[in-house]
């Protein structure tokens, strides 16, 4: 079981993505086509007593707990995600932190004598290195590859492109999940570039595909026309990941 584990854990998060869509995709068409053609394979409708789980054939009873294996993958990339946020997070701090530093430093120089000022300086030459080694190395452990970065340029393409066919209200859930979050990604680095244009077009991704308080259009048709000019946006865009 540890080997399995590391194994899944060993592969980039794009891998990860597209064998977890791959199994949802299959598992859900797959439930739905034999409730729908064959329905007494997955539950015993003869039976007029017991509960949902008790009148389930063992057929059945695997789909009821086989989304736990997509899920377990989706929640993987979900983690990476996150700690890239906090990565970011903790870059903007260390950065506000370096500004408060530098005010304070030419407060201090004003009111204490300069030999006092040499005397601080030097203990911040001397304390830099340490700092920014400890930064760096903290940095390049958790920082992510590139090539598990294209996932965030990437995934919502697959997921809207996919979201085309008709499928179960609960992928497009997790396809808003999928656009809003890799939106803020592009949204926090042109934010980083100051680029204005490009960060409230991002922004606005963000609010649409929102799943938290998604925002219904009713009409799978206007949904199609939002996305292509969305999966373009995200294209053009993929070198700044």
């Amino acid at each position: 079981m540890k080997n399995i584990f590391e194994y899944i854990f060993s592969k980039s998060s794009l891998y990860l993505f597209l064998v977890g869509l791959t199994l949802a995709i299959i598992l859900t068409a797959s439930f739905y086509y034999l409730l729908w053609n064959h329905p007494g394979i997955l539950v015993d409708t003869k039976s007029e007593t017991g509960g949902v789980f008790e009148n389930t054939t063992l057929l059945g009873k695997f789909y009821l707990i086989s989304g736990i294996f997509p899920n377990f993958l989706f929640l993987i990339i979900i983690y990476r995600f996150i700690k890239y946020i906090v990565l970011t997070i903790f870059e903007l701090l260390e950065g506000f932190f370096k500004i408060l530093g530098s005010i304070l430093e030419s407060i201090i120089g004003l009111i204490f004598s300069k030999e006092n000022f040499d005397k601080l300086e030097n203990w911040r030459q001397m304390s830099k290195p340490k700092v920014e080694k400890k930064v760096k190395k903290a940095i390049k452990k958790i920082n992510f590859k590139k090539s598990e970065k294209n996932v965030f340029w990437l995934a919502p393409i697959i997921a809207l492109g996919i979201g085309i066919l008709p499928l179960p209200i609960g992928y497009y859930m997790l396809s808003r999940l999928i656009v809003s979050g890799c939106a803020l990604y592009f949204a926090h680095k042109f934010y980083k570039k100051n680029t204005s244009t490009k960060l409230w077009i991002f922004g606005f991704f963000v609010i649409l595909y929102n799943p938290i308080a998604p925002i219904y259009l009713y009409e799978k048709g206007i949904w199609i026309l939002i996305n292509i000019p969305t999966i373009y946006y995200f294209y053009i865009n993929r070198r700044y990941v």
